[in-house]
């Protein structure tokens, strides 16, 4: 049992790690351009990691949605 509930944790640790990279490369690219093309597409620079994390990633990274 134990050696399962480790190969488990491994395996969420592995793809929440996937995900975490995923989201900070599109953050990258957000903050890469400039105001007024943020402001085109709706986005305030402020609001970008608010806006690419969902509430269940943000509980994960013990943010808690700040």
């Amino acid at each position: 049992m134990k050696r399962y509930l480790r190969k488990n944790w491994i395996i969420r640790w592995l793809r929440y790690l996937n995900t975490w990279r995923k989201h900070r490369v599109v953050i990258k690219e957000l903050n890469a351009l400039d105001d007024k093309t943020l402001a085109d597409i709706g986005i305030k620079r402020c609001d970008i990691d608010s806006l690419i994390w969902l509430d269940q990633d943000k509980k994960r990274r013990g943010t808690n949605g700040r």
